[in-house]
């Protein structure tokens, strides 16, 4: 999780306030520490997309959330990761989440729209 990252960042670095897209910045920069946490990140979701891949089957994995954000640094890593991990499975697509890190936000709104529209319709019913 981008959280995560932010942890280790801030501990490797030194810089109590580092986040993720600062360590994301960083690896883009070339720094090898910025690059471990960065690794160990990216080999931590390769080995769960991985596993529900395995069981799924889906053809395409979307990824979201605030790592997702740092673009082609996540994603270029992450699908050799992937790559290297499968054995027997088609490879899917990893591609990012169209909404962003918005998704869970814009979820809850529609479900609450949702729970909100279902209770008014019983009631005038």
């Amino acid at each position: 999780s981008a959280a995560a990252v932010s942890r280790a960042w801030a501990e490797a670095s030194g810089t109590p306030d580092a986040d993720a897209a600062d360590c994301a910045r960083a690896v883009e920069a070339g720094d090898p520490r910025a690059r471990a946490v960065w690794q160990e990140a990216v080999d931590a979701l390769a080995d769960g997309l991985v596993i529900a891949h395995t069981l799924l089957d889906p053809r395409t994995l979307i990824v979201g959330g605030g790592l997702a954000e740092a673009g082609e640094t996540l994603f270029a890593p992450l699908r050799a990761a992937v790559a290297d991990r499968m054995t027997f499975q088609q490879l899917p697509r990893i591609i990012p989440a169209a909404l962003g890190d918005a998704a869970g936000c814009l979820g809850a709104g529609l479900l609450a729209w949702d729970l909100l529209t279902t209770h008014l319709t019983e009631v005038s019913a």
